[in-house]
């Protein structure tokens, strides 16, 4: 029978412990209360990790600081584990005598361990410890049960608060983060700015955001925070196919490792060591159901990611990917008023151009009639300038007739003799260039077609090559009638065409040049749409690109 002063003090002690609803303040005055009413030596609360089925210590009296953390206990191991699994409280008078018990500290004689329940699950274990041989009795096993009966709930109660609370600082968090990543529309802000609100709401040492490059094969590193200048510089890229991390592309889901350094797959092992990296956590960044990149955070120790923080770190990246789409479009949006105000520029430039020609046409003509009219000894030089008046002549009237804004109207051309003049208007720079000009133009059936449209076609394509080849190189031109169609192939030996943009070169605004404004391979495809003809291209990375041109042989309406 329990004494009426220890009820009462087991009564005031419960009133104590239910008046915070603090989960450590908790787990603390209960151990205290365990402590104080049995007179024990030392004293433990450990608490069931579910996910590994490990008893830890949660609080400790008694126990030196290496004891509490480097103690784990499987369910059904020692007492203690015996109590977790058995649902049952043990009073051991010798803890020498009981083959269940695993020697923590060499000078405990008895122990007393009862389990803390709740609805009907063991949660955990409150022991009791003494130097002294049968130090607990009937009495203080009934009030130790009683005490642990009380707790449970209100360990439940303070971990709900907990959770509760947890939960309104996670949401307000978002919403500053929110806030803060949709002020701004510049797209490296956005970035470090997720980076820095990811490791700071996780609590980790190392956030990375990583987004998929324009083939949507490779992982890039855009931003870091923490980690210092050896992660923020090295920057490695990841292949979606081959990594551990593209796999969370590959399934648009999050992955969960406990320690990098121990995971075969995990590459750059080293840096991960350098620089202290252990847990990682990573999320995909989704917009309409489509993956742009992952956002990764990892712990300075092995940490089990809970549900909730995979979904906290999973609503970020959303708010993440939303932000960033936003603030790619006013980026693309800003290219396409400087690419709008560039044309504006060519297109002033054009008409400034065409003056000019007229401007040397005239003086042209009046160089001509007074060099006929001289009279010079030698022959051979008098042929000479006038072969260079001659050519010089007809640039002019080539590039006069290209800049034309004439309604365009059909007639019969023979195409070689387009390719010829529009020859001329790059004559100069592949001479500049040190390119070799190849050329094989066979006998063509006149076609009717749209002259200045189709010279502008040819153009393009032949700047287009030009311009691949920065370092000098052949150009090859050729055409044949074949199966109802005059071919021409236009060939260089240039860089190629990336494989991220080959798809879409035909597009407007697609290009890769620096200065380039992606709108001439555009004029291409509508020309040859135009005259109802195709155009395929053929590139090799480094070795080259072939672009051939079919227009009908039948009249074009």
């Amino acid at each position: 029978m329990v004494e009426n002063s220890r009820l009462t003090e087991l009564y005031n002690l419960s009133r104590v412990i239910s008046s915070t609803l603090e989960p450590q303040e908790v787990l603390n005055l209960i151990i205290d209360a365990a402590v104080k009413i049995t007179k024990a030596t030392t004293g433990s609360l450990m608490l069931i990790d579910r996910d590994s089925g490990i008893l830890n210590i949660e609080v400790a009296r008694g126990f030196p600081p290496r004891v509490v953390s480097d103690t784990k206990l499987k369910i059904g191991e020692g007492i203690t584990g015996w109590v977790a699994k058995q649902g049952k409280p043990v009073l051991v008078p010798d803890v020498t005598r009981d083959k269940r018990y695993i020697k923590i500290d060499k000078d405990v004689k008895s122990e007393l361990a009862v389990p803390l329940i709740l609805e009907d699950e063991v949660i955990g274990v409150v022991n009791v410890d003494s130097t002294r041989a049968s130090a607990f009795t009937q009495e203080d096993m009934e009030l130790i049960f009683t005490l642990a009966s009380q707790s449970a709930k209100i360990i439940q109660n303070a971990k709900l608060y907990e959770t509760l609370k947890w939960r309104v600082e996670e949401l307000s968090a978002l919403f500053d983060i929110g806030k803060v990543i949709t002020e701004t529309l510049n797209l490296e802000k956005v970035l470090e700015t997720i980076v820095e609100k990811a490791s700071h709401l996780m609590n980790t040492k190392v956030s990375s955001l990583m987004l998929l490059n324009s083939g949507g094969d490779e992982l890039v590193i855009k931003a870091v925070h923490g980690g210092g200048m050896d992660y923020n510089t090295l920057k490695p890229n990841l292949k979606v196919d081959e990594s551990l991390i593209g796999q969370v592309v590959r399934t648009k889901k999050p992955l969960m490792i406990l320690d990098v350094r121990k995971e075969k797959g995990y590459r750059h092992l080293d840096l991960a060591k350098k620089v202290g990296l252990c847990s990682l956590l990573s999320v995909p960044m989704m917009v309409k159901e489509r993956i742009i990149g992952v956002i990764n955070t990892y712990t300075a120790a092995q940490h089990r990611f809970t549900s909730e923080e995979i979904q906290l770190l999973s609503s970020l990246a959303d708010q993440s990917a939303i932000a960033i789409e936003n603030a790619r479009l006013y980026e693309q949006m800003i290219g396409l008023e400087e690419r709008i105000r560039e044309t504006e520029k060519l297109g002033v430039l054009g008409e400034m151009a065409i003056e000019v020609a007229h401007e040397i046409r005239n003086p042209l003509t009046i160089v001509k009639m007074l060099f006929h009219s001289l009279s010079i000894p030698d022959k051979k030089d008098a042929t000479i300038i006038e072969n260079e008046l001659d050519r010089m002549n007809r640039i002019v009237t080539q590039f006069l007739n290209y800049a034309r804004g004439e309604k365009p109207e059909q007639q019969k051309m023979d195409i070689n003799q387009v390719l010829e003049n529009t020859l001329l208007l790059v004559e100069h720079r592949l001479s500049q260039q040190r390119m070799k000009l190849k050329k094989t133009l066979l006998p063509l059936p006149s076609i009717s077609c749209y002259p200045e449209k189709t010279a502008q076609l040819f153009l393009n394509l032949f700047l287009n090559a030009i311009d691949a080849m920065e370092d000098g190189g052949e150009l090859e031109v050729s055409s044949e009638a074949i199966g109802g169609f005059i071919q021409v192939k236009i060939k260089d030996s240039g860089s190629g065409i990336p494989e991220s943009i080959k798809e879409r070169i035909f597009q407007p605004f697609v290009t890769t040049k620096a200065k380039g404004l992606g709108l001439g391979l555009a004029i291409v495809h509508r020309v040859v749409e135009e005259h109802r003809g195709k155009i395929e291209v053929d590139s090799t990375p480094d070795i080259g690109a072939t672009f051939t041109v079919s227009l009908p042989i039948e009249v074009v309406q």
